[in-house]
């Protein structure tokens, strides 16, 4: 069976923290990724010394000044040939077997363009917080409030990535929901019920960083005007709400969660790998 291809791109600044780990996670499935990608803003932290590590194993990287991740993450993908795309940022991280596993999902789903897994959550020292098992992206839920795909966890059809115009560079904070809120209407979006993504909460991340929240605050009523069909709506949201905990319940997502959260928190992720 000939499975589709991925492309992955790696944005990353003056994150050398936590870019070996990101990278390493990606190293240890390199077999089935088609195109790994790293574009580096020109970081002076030791990232690009981490970068040309691996460089042998890198289809592309460079390491010089851009205009902020989404630039980064658009210049990636213009390079990529892949039929599948994803980017990891450089503070996040894949799970083991995570792209043949979506890599399979996409072949027995063809008339999908977009696919989430569920998401490990971890902080700074790389201890895992949570396990999340989320409903998925769909047009659906997120018509009644319900859009909080995680971006780590996401990969889609470069040919969907594509027909909606890509990622907009304007957006520096919120361009992954964005960029889903625009997909959604034809994805035929799917969840797969298995850890794909790392996503990592720390205090220099753009979502925990003061200086970031006025731009989140910016971003977020830019979305409202241009989604408002998805968005602002308080009564629909409450119904949405209340399906949503019920769903939760009844198909044992959120009991699941609760017990493999108590079961690997306080863990490394690197444990995970062994």
């Amino acid at each position: 069976m000939s499975l589709p291809t991925v492309s992955i791109v790696v944005p990353s600044f003056n994150q050398a923290e936590f870019l070996d780990e990101a990278l390493g996670s990606l190293m240890a499935q390199r077999d089935q990724i088609h195109e790994l990608i790293v574009m580096d803003g020109g970081s002076t932290d030791g990232s690009k010394e981490i970068i040309e590590g691996y460089q042998s194993e890198l289809t592309h990287w460079q390491s010089e000044k851009d205009d902020g991740q989404s630039d980064a993450i658009i210049n990636g993908f213009k390079r990529a040939t892949g039929d599948i795309l994803a980017w990891v940022n450089s503070d996040d991280a894949l799970l083991p077997a995570a792209v043949r596993s979506m890599r399979e999902a996409f072949e027995s789903n063809p008339e999908t363009g977009m696919i989430e897994g569920d998401t490990i959550i971890i902080d700074q020292d790389s201890k895992i917080i949570r396990c999340d098992r989320r409903a998925g992206p769909s047009d659906r839920w997120a018509r009644f409030g319900y859009m909080r795909a995680h971006q780590p966890s996401t990969f889609f059809r470069r040919s969907l990535y594509e027909s909606v115009g890509g990622i907009d560079q304007s957006m520096h904070c919120t361009m992954d929901t964005d960029l889903w809120y625009r997909m959604l209407p034809s994805a035929n979006a799917i969840r797969l019920e298995k850890f794909i993504g790392v996503h990592r909460i720390h205090t220099d991340a753009k979502g925990e960083s003061e200086q970031w929240k006025k731009q989140y605050a910016d971003e977020r009523s830019i979305l409202d005007q241009r989604y408002p069909h998805y968005r602002n709506n308080p009564v629909r949201y409450q119904i949405g709400r209340v399906v949503f905990y019920a769903s939760q319940f009844v198909n044992g997502r959120a009991k699941r969660a609760q017990n493999e959260t108590a079961l690997l928190r306080g863990q490394k992720l690197n444990g995970l790998f062994e």
